[in-house]
């Protein structure tokens, strides 16, 4: 091997040290371009020394950062951003990396670099460069090498220098020397295989299915042992080491502590053989002259520590400090022999795994560490770190473990982000951006995925069309139809983005449904960190409109079956798996139980005590919702652990804790991100009501999890009248958006029906240049941008900034990418109810979807300024169809509602912006007068629907033509009132603001 290596002096003048430098780099110019070579700086006792090391014949390689550095240099941006979740104590940190022509963002990590790395490794996974990293060490190792340092690391261990170390291993020798007799220096090998980091990784080398068992991890660290028999004492009997002969006296003298005997609350969880685990509190008394683990040995029933084995790290108390499992190693059944070696577990069958063992399977402990635990178990928060060679340690109590295995699944890791472990669960199905509520499904599967000791998810994206069907309006009696199915095939989704695994149709109607054409799919793969093995493959079948909801809803779905594993702590066991009308109904009449009259309570105390405004139902009532899916609701609510009054016979009183409260959260109703009793309520409120009801008990340690005092709530749950009372106040209701509204019933979305309307009719007019009247974020423009035209000239009006500014960014990267005929591109800043000279006489004018924004007063002189002024050859206008609206709002009007709702109640306009919405009389009405006054020809139609189909099209157009070929000029410059906001010109781009 050609190795050369330059070492520079000792330099103290940082000018003396660049100097150096810039001539070392002048002397290897040459040489450079065939070696490569590494600059690394240290300091020791503030000196500068700097080493050129010039390797040949070495895999050398840059790591992701450097990649993206060397590649972009400055023009790479790293910004990170901190991600607070409930459930973690310690903040995260997500990595936003920008280059020039895209952007990527990382998952969540507890370390900025972490995050940074991840940023960096997308960024070239974008690029397509897949670097060979040597951060591993371990890929070059063979089995040989692996074994060889195991022995090494055991021998280094038991030295006299190891002893004295700040590493944990080292504190537990020290307090193994406080035992008498042969058990003195004895360490057990569940520490060694849990705390040492290079024992652990050679383990892996071996076998990487040691990181899910530490059994085998431990026997071989006792195989190894076994080769240094002059100096390890190593008994298959007995599962720990010692060395053969003992420490100097003087050494051990001058490390012995006395440190302060402590108490310390620890959970015990008491397996047992049919029936659930229970969870009790335990202290733990360490004395100062005792090894701790032989007291936590004791409390389990064994003989001393060596008898111990020793889970990984998972969730932290309150103070930060992290918990480990302890048990007892399980002992194989004799009859089974399917496992020779000492400690091997057979993992062939892991049905008949827990048959194998004579301890049962202990479901809770090993749920909360994610390792299969056997027996009695202990959860504890202490033991030796290398911040001090002190014990650290810190209490567990019943609500922290609860809270830290609630946090443990998809749905507590949402509960906690909401701050609601009760009323909250993890949605479904993933809308919006906007209309989600609490961390992105994306993060909350990375958070789930570390958690578990998984490897971080694999998302897939693909683009292929789907079999365009039919667009058949999809009437009320089909949602009837729908929804009446049985409970078993059952679960209808109102929204576009859902997946088949919770929507099913029968055959008949699932042919008639329309689809995307086109659009986002999403798979994901989840593998184990250790062996890389398959753990869950997540291919949704449905498109959908962005690449980013088809990300969210994979991660959700993924995250979906993950929490089917958790139901026994986090979820109501009859909650259902979507919120039918149906389900809801049925929830609603079995589970829940309205009180006549508001309880007074600290929380919500009125001043004035209003009878009208409680609910006052009959205990079997009928359910009667009033707010519609889609809708964003604002409510606060409190939720107390209650014992009726008949229970306790003469007191008369109900017992009540408070266990839960929220002085204000949203949610979006009808994609299950509340539970379904409190949201099958608070659907049939009006704002400003109150209501108090009663329902079932979940799962007693979420309720443990929530409670404000474990010990009197635990009380209450042993009652048997024992339920949760829930008081809530519906503060404020936002109905669906009209975009939401209106996907309902059209793939493609309405919004996208219209935009082709008018792509089509400007490719088929041959013209040159065209204004889009109140063209917000530029969606017209790109799509016009996106087929071959024969426009030079586009241009686009608004009075929304913001609009303006996401146009200007999107028509940046069209027209600096795409090839086109278009030579200019402006954005002005400016109402359309005022001429700009410099748009009169254009070929195409277009404006969909905007007057209704006006007042009507407003729509009409638009009318007259823009055919009267502007004078475009052809005039593209669109507007909301008010008859159309009662179509659309049935598929958010509840079916009671719907019969109760006397005839002479209109519908609603489908925005709350909108300042009025036309029928087709008022609509052709307004478009004739227009056309007759200025000598334009015109045509209706429309998108959605069909205009020979009451009540027509959803979105009804008008299209005018100017009859005049030629129109009299208006002089430059006399009436230029807009703004430029952003212009392109072909071969010399240039903004203005």
């Amino acid at each position: 091997m050609n190795k050369t290596t330059l070492v520079s002096s000792t330099f103290e003048n940082p000018s003396t040290r660049l100097c150096f430098f810039l001539l070392f780099l002048a002397q290897t110019t040459v040489l450079s371009r065939q070696k490569p070579f590494r600059w690394l700086n240290t300091r020791s006792d503030q000196r500068s020394y700097i080493y050129f090391v010039m390797v040949g014949g070495e895999k050398q390689s840059l790591s992701p950062k450097e990649i993206i550095h060397h590649k972009f240099g400055v023009k790479a941006s790293y910004r990170i951003e901190q991600v607070h979740v409930s459930s973690q104590s310690t903040c995260l940190y997500r990595c936003h990396l920008q280059l020039p022509d895209f952007s990527v963002v990382s998952n969540v990590f507890k370390r900025k670099k972490d995050a940074e790395l991840s940023a960096a490794e997308l960024a070239l996974e974008k690029l397509g460069i897949h670097p060979q990293g040597d951060d591993d060490d371990d890929d070059d190792i063979t089995v040989e090498q692996a074994w060889d340092d195991i022995v090494e690391r055991i021998k280094y261990i038991f030295s006299d220098e190891f002893l004295s170390s700040d590493h944990p291993l080292g504190s537990h020798l020290r307090g193994t020397l406080l035992r008498d007799g042969e058990r003195r220096g004895s360490l057990p090998l569940s520490i060694i295989a849990a705390l040492d980091a290079k024992i652990n990784s050679r383990c892996k080398v071996i076998n990487p299915s040691v990181d899910k068992d530490p059994i085998l991890a431990m026997s071989y660290v006792m195989k190894a042992a076994a080769k240094l028999s002059d100096y390890i004492v190593a008994s298959p009997h007995v599962a720990a080491l010692r060395r053969k002969n003992p420490y100097p006296p003087a050494v051990v003298e001058a490390l012995a502590t006395h440190g302060e005997s402590i108490k310390v609350e620890a959970v015990y969880i008491q397996c047992a053989t049919s029936g659930e685990e229970v969870v009790d509190l335990i202290t733990l008394d360490i004395s100062s002259g005792r090894y701790y683990l032989d007291i936590i040995a004791e409390k389990l029933g064994l003989k001393d520590s060596s008898q111990l084995i020793i889970s990984r790290t998972f969730g932290k108390t309150p103070s930060g400090y992290e918990c480990r499992v302890y048990s007892a190693i399980p002992k194989l059944n004799p009859s089974d022999k399917s496992s020779k070696a000492y400690g091997k577990r057979p993992v062939d069958d892991e049905e008949d795994q827990s048959s194998r063992f004579k301890n049962p399977w202990n479901a809770k402990a090993s749920s909360a560490c994610g390792q299969d635990i056997h027996g009695d178990a202990i959860v504890a928060a202490l033991g030796y770190s290398c911040r001090s060679n002190d014990l650290e340690h810190d209490d567990v109590t019943l609500k922290s473990f609860y809270r830290i295995c609630c946090g443990m699944s998809p749905n507590g890791i949402y509960k906690f982000s909401r701050q609601a472990l009760i009323a909250a669960t993890l949605p479904f199905s993933f809308t919006t951006k906007s209309s989600w509520r609490g961390p992105l499904p994306r993060e909350m599967l990375s958070i789930f995925c570390r958690q578990q000791q998984l490897a971080e998810p694999v998302f897939t994206i693909s683009t292929s069309p789907v079999k365009p069907l039919s667009e058949t309006l999809r009437s009320l009696k089909k949602l009837k139809d729908s929804e009446s199915n049985d409970s078993n095939n059952q679960c209808v989704n109102e929204y576009a983005g859902s997946d088949d695994s919770f929507n099913h149709y029968n055959s008949k109607d699932e042919e008639e449904l329309p689809v995307l054409e086109s659009g986002y799919k999403c798979g994901v793969k989840i593998l184990s960190k250790s062996l890389q093995d398959l753990v869950l493959d997540c291919s949704p079948r449905n498109f959908y409109e962005k690449e980013s909801y088809a990300i969210q809803n994979a991660a959700l779905k993924a995250l979906t079956w993950f929490g089917s594993l958790f139901d026994d702590l986090d979820a109501d066991p009859e909650q259902p798996r979507c919120y039918m009308k149906g389900h809801m109904n049925w929830m609603f009449t079995r589970n829940v139980m309205i009180k006549g009259k508001f309880p007074s309570s600290k929380r919500y105390e009125e001043p004035a005590y209003d009878e009208s405004k409680t609910m006052d139902m009959d205990r079997k009532p009928k359910r009667v919702q009033t707010i519609p899916n889609g809708s964003l609701v604002s409510i606060s609510y409190s939720v107390s652990v209650e014992v009726e009054a008949d229970f306790w016979g003469r007191s008369g009183k109900c017992l009540r804790e408070l266990t839960e409260s929220n002085e204000e959260i949203e949610f979006e109703v009808g994609v299950g991100s509340m539970n379904p009793h409190l949201e099958s309520v608070v659907t049939q409120m009006s704002v400003g009501q109150y209501a108090c009801f009663v329902t079932n008990m979940p799962a007693e340690g979420l309720v443990l999890a929530d409670a404000n005092d474990t010990a009197r709530t635990r009380s209450l749950l042993s009652k048997l009248a024992a339920g949760l009372e829930y008081n809530v106040h519906l503060l404020g209701v936002k109905g669906p958006t009209e975009k939401r509204v209106e996907s309902v019933f059209f793939k493609p979305p309405l919004w996208k029906q219209r935009v082709g309307y008018a792509v089509k009719l400007i490719k088929e007019s041959s013209a040159s240049t065209l204004v889009d009247f109140g063209c917000g974020s530029g969606s017209l423009l790109e799509s016009l941008l996106e087929v071959p035209t024969s426009l030079q000239t586009i241009v686009g009006v608004d009075i929304s900034q913001k609009a303006l500014d996401r146009a200007a960014k999107m028509l940046h990267v069209k027209l600096n990418k795409e090839a086109c005929n278009v030579n200019t591109a402006t954005l002005y800043d400016g109402s359309i109810l005022e001429f700009d000279s410099r748009l009169h006489d254009i070929d195409i004018g277009t404006c969909l979807e905007v007057i209704e924004h006006m007042e009507e007063d407003q729509a009409c002189e638009f009318g007259e300024k823009v055919l009267s002024l502007f004078r475009p050859k052809l005039l593209i206008v669109s507007t909301p169809n008010f008859e159309y609206n009662t179509i659309l709002q049935r598929s958010t009007t509840p079916e009671n509602q719907e019969e109760n709702k006397s005839e002479s109640q209109l519908p609603k306009f489908r925005n709350h912006d909108h300042k009025f919405e036309w029928t087709r009389e008022q609509f052709n009405h307004w478009a004739t007068k227009l056309a007759e006054r200025h000598n334009y020809s015109l045509e209706f139609s429309g998108v959605g629907g069909s205009g020979e189909v009451e009540p027509g099209f959803a979105s009804q157009i008008a299209v005018f033509k100017r009859e005049a070929l030629v129109v009299e000029s208006v002089a430059e410059g006399s009436m230029q009132p807009y703004k430029v906001i952003w212009e392109w010109k072909k071969g010399n781009e240039e903004k203005k603001e």
